[in-house]
């Protein structure tokens, strides 16, 4: 059991890895399709309003098609909407604590339990992902966003398709 691989990734644009990863989500595990809660344009504005830039199409992608929720995936994280508003002032709040900051066009996309953030960093269309941990200096995970969905979306299902049976949740 678990999630199936995403064929042909490297040949996809930033909005085809994007809707193959909702896709993988929906796997009637880790979230049935009408699980995926996309944003509209008004709701993926205030969280755009909510960064220093522009937020990046892949990323704006992703508010399309599960902003607002995706059933069990990234459960205990503020990722989706309107969660996600303010996240970025808690970063950087993280950051003072030992003297760094956030640069002016970082948009802060993850929030774990007010101790771990993750963050787009840089321009294009699908941007770099870095992660950073209370008390750790930031780092780069990931080259594109749609790598780091892609790899919270195969994380994610593998678990839940092993989780879930255990709690009769199939």
């Amino acid at each position: 059991m678990g999630a199936s691989p995403i064929h042909g990734w490297a040949g996809l644009d930033a909005e085809q890895r994007v809707h193959s990863c909702l896709a993988l989500i929906a796997d009637g595990i880790t979230a049935s399709p009408d699980e995926l809660l996309g944003l509209d344009e008004r709701a993926i504005q205030q969280v755009e309003d909510d960064q220093p830039v522009r937020l990046a199409e892949a990323y704006r992608c992703f508010l399309a098609g599960a902003g607002n929720g995706a059933g069990r995936f990234l459960q205990g994280s503020d990722v989706f909407h309107p969660r996600i508003i303010g996240v970025r002032g808690i970063a950087q709040e993280l950051l003072d604590e030992q003297g760094l900051s956030l640069a002016d066009d970082d948009r802060v996309i993850l929030m774990h339990q007010g101790y771990q953030f993750d963050f787009l960093r840089g321009e294009g269309a699908d941007p770099e992902v870095w992660s950073c941990s209370e008390g750790e200096v930031p780092e780069r995970r990931y080259a594109r966003f749609t790598d780091w969905l892609r790899a919270n979306a195969e994380e994610q299902t593998n678990a839940w398709a092993r989780l879930a049976p255990l709690y009769g949740k199939v």
